[in-house]
């Protein structure tokens, strides 16, 4: 008896061909994904001087200088921030603001006012200020000399509020 040899029909290659391709497209896709994401933070210590601090704008405007001490996505945390800000004196980073993050704000040195959640509290140094989740909150300089805060912003990993 004869073997037959299979038949390709192009009913069937066809819709192969691209599917095999849509793969080939999307495992390259995520691979490269994979590779662009910065590894997950680590435990680490970091002291002041490590610290980069650059001029901070609101719009044209220099109202201080920041420095961040940790960015990114941790093990509990799907973006984590910590850093330190100096405003310049009678000055604001920017107007109250909202954002998914949880945030604490440590205020160093320097008196100012912090208005969380409509309410305007007078602060120096010592004070903190607790947001939780897109509750407007934002921190003015109302002294001759800089006010110095430091900040810890992070949303959790599998919040539904992921920036």
């Amino acid at each position: 008896m004869p073997q037959s040899r299979p038949r390709f029909r192009p009913s069937s290659v066809i819709p192969s061909a691209i599917a095999l391709v849509l793969a080939m497209g999307w495992a390259t896709r995520e691979m490269a994904h994979a590779f662009d994401r910065a590894p997950a933070l680590g435990s680490q210590t970091i002291n002041l001087d490590q610290v980069k601090m650059s001029v901070f704008k609101d719009g044209d405007n220099p109202v201080g200088k920041i420095g961040l001490y940790v960015q990114g996505e941790s093990p509990g945390c799907s973006s984590l921030v910590t850093g330190r800000f100096v405003i310049d004196p009678g000055k604001s980073p920017h107007a109250p603001h909202v954002h998914a993050d949880e945030e604490v704000l440590i205020v160093e040195s320097g008196h100012g006012e912090i208005i969380c959640d409509g309410k305007t509290t007078k602060v120096g140094p010592g004070s903190v200020m607790y947001s939780t989740p897109n509750v407007a909150h934002g921190i003015n300089n109302t002294d001759q000399e800089p006010l110095t805060f430091y900040f810890v912003k992070w949303v959790p990993k599998g919040s539904s509020e992921a920036r």
